[in-house]
């Protein structure tokens, strides 16, 4: 006999199984629910009305049968929540928010002084960036079922949640239980790359393939591997930090305190950097890395030697750093993103992929393909708000609604 605890841990699973198709993957009819959940009709039909009664999907829209009645279509109920994604990154704050069918109600985006990295100027800056976004989107607060935060570094869920990022001088810092307790939401906080990824996973330039690798290019550099379809985080949740790998003995220093990292050489300093010592010539003074990384593009499109060099030589530790990835990992497709990967990818795209596959193993790269974050600017902050998704499909009822959702008012947009 079937004992009451498994029966309801059994009827949980049954439920997440139906959620995560539906919120993943699109409106879907029963039978085709029931087919790939392996739920038979009857099982799936209660767990169905259940969902419907709490307003968590909603019927709408109708797909055509072979030889009998459309059938139904059951959708995620895009207006049973909202999720907010924050991107919280070295030059910059920017909140999204989102309702569960992905549309953006509402983004505020703050730019930071580089020397302003205290977490309570943090903690006010998503504080009152939130209360922008309710007053603008029309919500009530209670809508909004978690905050997601990307940060860089890394992030240990060890019991506390505590963020260590040493180039803000945070040293296993608390910030989750701060920020719950200033903005009276459910967070979950989590490393900036590894949002980035889980988004282009489920939603961008990943979807559909189970072993991925997303780089992200800006201030630092980071980077989250799918594999097997999962996230893959390692013992302590550190895995990513492909930045700090090393590419040069006795290199550069790098601000981690090592030296030699990829970090050093391929974010925006260590282009920078590399241009400085190629052209001999000091930039502009005051000029930020973005309008800087803009000047060097536009100099590399007029073929001006020193930009080519830069670029060239920035391709070449992108091309040695992805190897040593490919080589670990074996994805099937690598994916690169963030700001400043974003605005030169087009231009060092094919130099970036044939340097890999030189120094790769050729069994590694066989069936290898590198390309953009289809995301763009907003990936972190999507997948930030993803994480709280995740969690919700993992079954934390922390992220589930506070109060009843009026089912009577749910319509299919």
């Amino acid at each position: 006999m079937r004992s009451p605890q498994r029966t309801v841990d059994l009827r949980h699973q049954n439920r997440l199984a139906v959620m995560r198709l539906l919120f993943l993957e699109g409106p879907m009819s029963r039978l085709e629910l029931s087919q790939r959940t392996t739920l038979s009709p009857g099982t799936l039909t209660h767990v169905t009305s259940e969902l419907l009664q709490e307003g968590i999907i909603i019927e709408g829209g109708q797909v055509e049968s072979v030889g009998g009645r459309p059938r139904e279509l059951l959708a995620a109920n895009p207006q049973y929540g909202c999720l907010v994604g924050v991107d919280l990154g070295e030059t910059h704050v920017q909140l999204e928010l989102f309702d569960l069918a992905w549309r953006k109600l509402a983004s505020v985006r703050t730019i930071i002084d580089p020397q302003a990295k205290a977490p309570d100027r943090y903690l006010d800056l998503i504080s009152s960036g939130l209360d922008a976004m309710v007053q603008s989107a029309g919500i009530n607060r209670e809508d909004i079922l978690g905050v997601g935060v990307g940060v860089p570094g890394v992030v240990e869920h060890n019991g506390q949640v505590r963020v260590s990022a040493p180039m803000w001088s945070w040293h296993s810092t608390e910030f989750l239980a701060p920020l719950e307790a200033r903005i009276g939401l459910p967070v979950y906080i989590d490393n900036g790359a590894k949002a980035m990824t889980l988004a282009e996973s489920w939603f961008g330039a990943g979807r559909g393939v189970k072993d991925i690798a997303v780089i992200l290019i800006g201030t630092g550099i980071g980077a989250g591997v799918i594999t097997g379809g999962a996230l893959y985080r390692g013992s302590t949740n550190s895995a990513g930090e492909w930045g700090h790998t090393k590419i040069a003995l006795d290199g550069r220093p790098c601000r981690c305190g090592s030296c030699g990292c990829l970090e050093a050489y391929a974010s925006a300093t260590g282009i920078i950097t590399t241009l400085i010592e190629t052209s001999c010539a000091a930039l502009p003074e005051g000029q930020n890395q973005l309008d800087t990384l803009k000047d060097i593009l536009a100099a590399y499109q007029q073929r001006e030697p020193a930009a080519v060099q830069t670029l060239q030589q920035t391709a070449h530790y992108l091309g040695v750093g992805l190897a040593n990835l490919v080589n670990s990992f074996n994805p099937e497709k690598i994916i690169i993103g963030g700001w400043a990967g974003l605005l030169l990818g087009e231009s060092v795209l094919e130099d970036v992929t044939r340097y890999t596959r030189q120094y790769s193993l050729p069994p590694s790269v066989e069936h290898l393909s590198i390309g953009l974050c289809r995301l763009g600017e907003d990936a972190i902050c999507t997948g930030a708000g993803c994480l709280v998704l995740q969690e919700i499909l993992n079954g934390n009822l922390k992220f589930m609604r506070r109060t009843p959702y009026p089912a009577k008012d749910a319509v299919l947009l």
